[in-house]
């Protein structure tokens, strides 16, 4: 059984499931990503006024916890393919009491890969 997380209510989260990139090794698939920072940064298909809100990004693999950053810019990507979608820019906390445990006492896992915690 897992710990879950239990973020203050002052925090504004935006929870990515980079389970798809998180288990792509091949490195010619548009789903690749070099590391958990890349996976949970960039091409998220959410509104950019929400993502300008998050104080924490956290990338999670089947509601487990795997990379959580606090952003400083977020922007539309400006990849052609990818130009209605959002990006992150952040550090990375790798210290964070969130790594490795689970969300789903926050947030329903499903098929939407973008959840919100405190934003509106």
């Amino acid at each position: 059984m897992n710990e879950y997380i239990n973020p203050s209510e002052d925090e504004k989260i935006i929870f990515v499931n980079i389970k798809n990139s998180y288990n792509c090794k091949d490195r010619s698939s548009e789903l690749y990503r070099p590391s958990l920072y890349e996976a949970t940064r960039k091409y998220w298909r959410l509104s950019l006024a929400k993502a300008q809100k998050a104080t924490l990004l956290i990338g999670h693999v089947n509601g487990i916890v795997k990379e959580v950053i606090r952003p400083t810019n977020c922007y539309k990507s400006k990849e052609l393919r990818y130009t209605q979608r959002v990006e992150f820019e952040g550090e990375e906390v790798f210290d964070s009491i969130f790594i490795g445990k689970s969300i789903t006492n926050k947030v329903k896992i499903g098929q939407n890969p973008v959840n919100y915690l405190n934003i509106e």
